[in-house]
């Protein structure tokens, strides 16, 4: 009849507009979804990344944050969290809203079959947890014994070294045996999420059939009626498919939270050191006194590196570092950087606490030229001025190469602004090593910190880079520790440390008198006197 048709009609139009208004709808919620999820992942990247930069020294000395593990939390873990709040997370809440909506209707409908429902689901999500948390054991296992990892980065960093002992062979051996313990991990990762899987697809047919079963005897009993039964039958099947569907994104969600605890602790770590900004902001003079300096780095707490040393360096002097291997000579040094803090004792700088002193401030007032030079990407210009700003006049950038002994760069094509390379690699070794003096030159620090700065020269090299430190120092106070004696023997002091003190101080005329440590170690290297 004509009523049917308009009412067939009007039917058609209201599920045309309930469909359209779902597809508008799921493009809205996809679309906000998707922006929320980056916009966290860009955020939980900058804390990470932001924490990682103001840790200090000991932060890197555990094994725990190796440089390749920490670029891991970023580039892996980061991302593998956005299934905690992106589309996979919503089909999640949906699934569970639809799951315990069906249990309600259910329940409301016919208790017994509601009750059933109720138990068969707690049962099953019970199982469903008890797998999670296997998975989330192996995953946090996998990652604390990610060994193969750990040797893929050592062979990729050292690869030349390897080919030159010819080791290849060796090393992909090892490899091998450890991807393959961690195969066996993955393997029983697989399996624990195969049974996930496989609890959640089977049993919703044993769930329905229960329910059926039990449907149909309360009907025999009629203890309810046959549509009020029908209607609760069917709630629990719209509860077993939502749980179906939900149930493949359960190793996602374990996935996550294994991250998410890995990054959070990258990014929610605060630095030992404070505020890098706060402080006192004292014009530094260069007087440096260790009193009783006693320390232990964190991952070897057994083992005192320091016991009680005492060392006064006055303003605008050189004081050279020496002595034996291992005896805490760079320690010093980067415990002057604030690397590290005094366990016990003193560090003061021009009579204050060096702790009670703002870090950035610090650093601004001294410079450090260490062993194998530290160059970035980028130009000449760039590397000098590296933490300087734009500010740096080009007459100033041109004293502090001529002061550095680094003549070469007026003589490139493009000057100052020739690229470097990737840490530097388009310059010789001596190239760079001037580079980073002029870098320290042109900060005019009032302490500059000498680390082994030549030992890794070749003869010509070391001689122009040393003219070159020896020109640099003028004026500053300097601190420099060198195990070739030859280039220290002008120092103003020099302090032999061993087992954690000064053993001997002295200019090198005085030590030769007194033909202790400082004599021994100078006949060793027979050193013309």
């Amino acid at each position: 009849s004509g009523d049917m048709m308009h009412t067939l009609c009007m039917a058609i139009i209201c599920f045309i507009a309930v469909g359209l208004g779902s597809l508008i709808c799921q493009v809205v919620s996809s679309s906000l979804t998707s922006a929320v999820s980056e916009n966290l992942l860009l955020k939980f990247r900058i804390m990470s990344f932001r924490s990682i930069l103001y840790q200090n020294a000991a932060y890197f000395d555990n094994p725990a944050h190796t440089g390749g593990k920490l670029i891991t939390r970023l580039a892996t873990d980061a991302p593998n969290m956005q299934a905690a709040f992106d589309a996979r997370m919503m089909s999640v809440v949906y699934a569970a809203s639809a799951m315990l909506m069906s249990i309600a209707i259910a329940l409301g409908f016919c208790w017994p079959i509601g009750l059933l429902g109720i138990l068969c689901v707690l049962c099953l999500l019970t199982m469903m947890f008890f797998l999670a948390y296997r998975i989330y054991e192996l995953n946090i296992l996998m990652v604390k014994e990610d060994e193969a990892g750990r040797r893929a980065i050592e062979t990729i960093e050292n690869v030349r070294t390897i080919q030159l002992l010819t080791r290849e062979k060796k090393f992909f051996e090892l490899y091998y045996k450890e991807l393959r313990q961690q195969q066996g991990r993955e393997f029983s990762k697989g399996f624990y999420e195969a049974l996930n899987f496989t609890f959640t697809q089977s049993d919703m047919f044993l769930i329905f059939t229960v329910t059926f079963a039990l449907g149909i005897h309360v009907m025999y009993i009629e203890l309810m009626s046959a549509d009020r039964t029908f209607i609760a039958v069917n709630a629990m099947m719209i509860a077993c498919e939502a749980l179906i569907q939900a149930a493949p994104f359960f190793p996602e969600m374990v996935k996550a939270k294994t991250a998410a605890g890995l990054v959070f602790a990258v990014a929610l770590r605060e630095p030992t050191t404070g505020d890098s900004t706060k402080g006192q902001h004292v014009q530094v003079v260069g007087n440096v006194t260790f009193e009783g300096v006693h320390f232990r780095y964190p991952q070897k707490p057994k083992h005192p590196v320091m016991r009680g040393l005492d060392l006064k360096i006055k303003k605008g002097t050189t004081v050279a570092l020496v002595g034996p291997s291992g005896s805490g000579k760079s320690t010093l040094i980067s415990m002057l950087e604030r690397f590290y803090d005094p366990s016990g004792g003193f560090l003061k700088i021009d009579g204050h606490d060096s702790r009670a002193l703002s870090l950035d401030h610090l650093r601004t007032q001294m410079a450090l030229v260490g062993q194998e030079p530290r160059l970035f990407s980028g130009s000449i210009r760039e590397n000098i001025c590296f933490g300087l700003g734009e500010n740096v006049t080009t007459e100033r950038i041109l004293e502090s190469l001529r002061l550095a002994n680094a003549k070469f760069v007026t003589q490139l094509p493009a000057g100052l602004d020739t690229e470097v390379g990737e840490k530097g690699g388009q310059l010789s070794g001596g190239q760079k090593q001037r580079i980073a003096i002029a870098r320290a030159l042109v900060r005019e620090p009032k302490i500059l910190l000498l680390d082994e700065a030549t030992s890794a020269l070749d003869s010509e090299s070391e001689r122009a880079v040393q003219k070159a430190l020896d020109a640099a120092r003028e004026g500053r106070t300097c601190i420099t520790i060198a195990h070739r004696l030859s280039s220290i023997q002008n120092s103003d002091a020099i302090a032999y440390i061993e087992n954690g003190k000064v053993r001997e101080l002295g200019n090198h005329s005085e030590l030769m008198a007194r033909r202790g440590r400082y004599y021994k170690l100078i006949m060793q290297q027979d050193l013309s006197i």
